[in-house]
């Protein structure tokens, strides 16, 4: 009832513009006049209102090649009939409670997504390919669907959706379709029996009719299509939803061929307008061959399929698209050269920066803007062993099936009955190992929930506990729900509450006994059928490659993770973690190893920076996608996956620092490491000539010999996991641009914070420099007994980068911050100098910046014996040349780029 409520408040409210409380309040009280309303608790209806109305987001930002675009959406835009769109956008609205801020946005992205094509009826060969970058699980059919909703409107009347390498992806995808393009329910049996022959959209408006070739349960099939009925030269949209699969792939290219026409010696399609939509587009359709090999068969046959129409539009989508920037740009590859739009996530958007933490924080600032809701475990190393079948399941997995009930049980205390609910349990990848956890996963959850069924004293104090008891580094539920409250995060989620035992006690057994367990893998029966639950289907998923790749999991809310096989190209898409949780926030859970944990807060950092640098391309006249995918090519996170005692086969790569900040944020515990950097530092300061200048109690040298740089930097020894400030590396770039005349009159800043609990006195010369230690936080997710890993991922205080200006470079730093600051529609004013634009339109070419850190060792949970951790950052200006580093890269660990192994070939026993 309360779902229904929020709809009605939304008709009452202004559909444009912002809304005040007052409105708010006038609205709700409107609804719950009704006699419908009630029993509806306007407190709790007054707080998903305002949650959905202070949903906030940036706008969208586009790289493109100005040359080849032809506007036209524009010029045309009034004599289009938005049937197909117009009633999408209302069923996301009313259906599904998009914000308006979300949907206008949609509304600007798909009219400049289309604009980047062409106009699917004017007559002419043409061709063109884009590229949409969202954020895992944020939301990126809801965009496509929308552009082929418009695109249909438009004139393009062959849309084909490529969706995933598996089954349950492609018929997920093709529901959504169902749901938000067709109106209706390709499943016709399922229509019929159920009679519920509108769905989704079609229950807004049946006036704008498509077709589809594919159904929820069926792939494009020849003899299916042949025998459908309907006409391939009609004017609606006909729409195929198919898997990338060879046989598939080749099934639809042959059947389009016969279609076409013969024209100058080769087949062609003229009668339709064709827009291609590859989901997941870095994964199976990039060729991995090499360059004198044939195309992989996915990728041959998608091109092929491109080529048969003298209009085509090609739009791929997807949350890491580094493969897709390394596609060689020939006219016929896949390759962005159109255009490439980055989408920023809404502020509702559960994220690596809410999971993880990925922003600069102000010196000893107190961190209150990530959510608690990761538990790193250590009882798993016995238990992820491939090479045997599962015998017993860790304490820690029994932890996360009682906090996966429990989950369940607060959703309903919520008012969330008819409601999905998931848990992922991700080990392995071998079919085998799944079959056997699922049993025992299964045996677990029948002891926990006969338990609660018979009243089972021990049982229920097990739960308790995890509900209200803190033990070791596990948080309770009562904790973590008032940790969040307590923080910037508080307003997420307008539902989050401090619950009793006896409250949530008494939903346990109603919960547990919706609770199913399945597998899900190629060689399983099961499969996440969440559409056939109208009532919810709450479930334990286990398995493996499956369980990734663009499939949602709805109601997801505990993860078990603990992949570690080829986990580099799958790290990202395998976070099925991330995405919305309205109304269960603070009752998700990640349960994931320090392994993995660091490691996906290194590429997930390295992900942000080239997102930040996106965005500063995007405002610089004439760059274009070939630009941006060097940027990509030689950015310096590609090392981050190179720290391998499992070399054996290598492939180059090259990097660049040039414009980019780097930055040590992990060192080594070691006593005989700590005291060694602090020697070389000591060593650095007294080789540099003259006295320092005083800045703001900083030390800053200038003119500073390249060769001293370097020497400093041969003496440094970090963390084994962090390439990218590996001194070595940075050596043989600072040689080779010195070789250019660059990097060759270093500025040298020795900070000190100015009321620091612990000082450190150098002796240089005559001078005594008095240095006060900085308090760099430990991320206790990523940091162990060996390693200190700095929280946030950064030693450098926001404004560090500009201590060596003068007043007129800070001042212009100062106006083209603000002037970047409003050019990405933000509100306010910016709190510091955009780093990127010191880097790339301040500093000299021949003057980088080399920033020195004497860090409490207290942070780090060490006894500060006199000795302080020295770190560095330094700030690499832009570079008039191209210079690159080569390195030899595992050719495994390359999978970061997510170019996939050989897909058409799978081992019988993997998922």
């Amino acid at each position: 009832m309360l779902q229904q409520a929020i709809k009605t408040v939304r008709t009452f409210l202004p559909q444009t513009g912002s809304v005040s409380r007052a409105e708010i309040d006038t609205a709700v009280d409107m609804a719950l006049s009704l006699p419908l309303y009630s029993s509806v608790d306007k407190d709790a209806l007054m707080r998903e209102i305002e949650s959905i109305y202070n949903v906030r987001i940036e706008d969208f930002r586009v790289i493109e090649d100005s040359e080849r675009r032809l506007p036209w959406i524009n010029a045309k835009k009034a004599g289009i009939d938005f049937k197909f769109w117009n009633r999408y956008r209302d069923y996301l609205q009313y259906e599904k409670n998009f914000a308006d801020t979300v949907l206008n946005q949609l509304d600007r992205l798909t009219d400049r997504t289309l604009d980047g094509l062409f106009d699917p009826e004017i007559n002419a060969i043409i061709s063109k390919y884009g590229l949409v970058v969202g954020q895992v699980q944020s939301g990126k059919t809801a965009n496509y669907t929308g552009l082929i909703c418009k695109g249909a409107d438009a004139g393009f009347n062959l849309i084909i959706v490529l969706a995933g390498i598996h089954n349950n992806l492609r018929s997920q995808t093709q529901l959504r379709i169902d749901e938000g393009f067709l109106g209706f329910d390709t499943q016709h049996e399922r229509a019929f029996r159920e009679n519920n022959t509108w769905i989704g959209v079609g229950r807004f408006n049946q006036n704008a009719i498509a077709h589809s070739l594919t159904t929820s349960i069926s792939d494009f099939n020849t003899a299916a299509a042949n025998s459908s009925g309907i006409n391939f030269g009609m004017k609606d949209p006909l729409v195929l939803v198919v898997k990338k699969n060879a046989t598939i792939l080749n099934r639809l290219l042959q059947w389009l061929s016969s279609k076409a026409i013969d024209v100058d010696g080769r087949r062609v399609i003229r009668s339709k307008s064709l827009l291609l939509i590859d989901d997941e587009a870095d994964n199976a359709s990039i060729n991995t061959n090499r360059d004198n090999d044939p195309a992989t068969r996915i990728n041959d046959l998608i091109r092929n399929i491109l080529r048969l129409f003298d209009k085509s539009g090609y739009v791929g989508y997807t949350a890491t698209p580094f493969a897709n920037i390394f596609i060689p740009i020939e006219e016929d590859n896949l390759f962005p050269r159109d255009f490439i739009i980055n989408l920023p996530a809404p502020s509702n958007y559960i994220g690596p920066d809410k999971v993880f933490g990925f922003r600069l924080v102000e010196d000893d600032e107190e961190s209150d803007d990530v959510l608690p809701i990761v538990r790193r475990i250590d009882d798993h190393h016995n238990f992820v062993d491939d090479s045997n079948t599962p015998t017993e399941v860790p304490e820690s997995l029994k932890t996360a099936i009682k906090c996966f009930i429990l989950s369940c049980s607060i959703r309903r205390l919520r008012g969330q009955v008819d409601v999905h609910n998931s848990m992922l349990v991700h080990v392995s990848r071998l079919r085998a190992w799944q079959h056997e956890l699922k049993s025992l996963v299964e045996n677990v959850f029948d002891f926990y929930r006969r338990g609660i069924e018979m009243k089972i004293a021990s049982v229920l104090e097990e739960f308790r506990e995890v509900f209200e008891e803190d033990q070791g580094n596990y948080k309770s539920y009562t904790t973590i729900s008032s940790q969040i409250l307590n923080s910037q995060l508080a307003g997420i989620d307008g539902q989050i509450q401090i619950h009793t035992w006896e409250d949530v006690k008494q939903h346990l057994h109603e919960a547990a006994s919706r609770i199913i367990v399945k597998e899900i893998n190629m060689g399983s029966a099961d499969a996440l059928n969440y559409y056939d639950h109208p009532n919810g289907l709450s479930v334990i998923a286990v398995g493996g490659n499956k369980l990734s790749r663009g499939l949602t999991l709805e109601g997801l809310s505990v993860s078990y993770y603990l992949r570690t096989s080829r986990m580099y190209d799958s790290l990202m898409q395998m976070g099925r973690w991330f995405g919305y949780r309205p109304g269960y926030v603070d009752l998700c859970r990640l349960f994931t190893s320090r392994q993995l944990n660091e490691w996906f807060c290194h590429i997930t950092h390295a992900s942000e920076e080239l997102r930040n640098e996106f965005d500063y391309m995007s405002d610089t006249v004439g760059a274009t996608p070939e630009q941006y995918a060097l940027k990509v090519r030689t950015h310096p996170g590609v090392l981050q996956i190179s720290a391998s005692n499992k070399i054996r086969r290598a492939t180059t790569v090259t990097v660049s620092w040039a414009g980019r900040l780097v930055e040590s944020y992990e060192f080594q515990k070691k006593a005989d490491v700590i005291s060694s950097n602090l020697q070389a530092a000591i060593a650095f300061i007294d080789q540099l000539n003259g006295r320092p200048v005083i800045r703001k109690d900083n030390y800053l040298w200038f003119d500073v010999n390249v060769e001293n740089i370097k020497s400093l930097l041969q003496g440094f020894r970090l963390s084994e996991n962090l390439k990218r400030a590996d001194p070595t590396n940075l050596i043989r770039f600072i040689n080779l641009q010195v070789a250019n005349n660059e990097l060759t009159q270093w500025r040298v800043a020795v900070m000190s914070k100015k009321k620091a609990d612990l000082r450190y006195t150098i002796q240089k010369g005559e001078d005594e420099l008095d240095i006060g230690l900085f308090n760099r936080r430990q991320d206790e997710r990523n940091s162990s007994t060996d390693n200190y890993y700095i929280k946030r991922s950064h030693i450098i205080s926001p404004g560090d980068e500009v201590i060596d200006l003068t007043d007129e470079e800070r001042n212009t730093a100062w106006a083209r911050t603000i002037e970047y600051w409003r050019q990405r529609g933000k509100d306010g004013e910016p709190s510091y100098i955009s780093g990127e634009i010191v880097r790339n339109e301040i500093r000299d070419p021949k003057k980088p910046l080399l920033l020195i850190y004497f860090l409490n060792p207290e942070e780090a949970g060490l006894a500060f014996d006199g000795n302080p951790i020295v770190g560095y950052a330094i700030s690499f200006p832009s570079s008039r040349f191209n210079a690159t580093v080569s390195y030899a890269v595992h050719e495994q660990l390359l999978s970061i780029f997510n170019q996939e192994d050989n897909l058409e070939e799978e081992d019988e026993d993997e998922d």
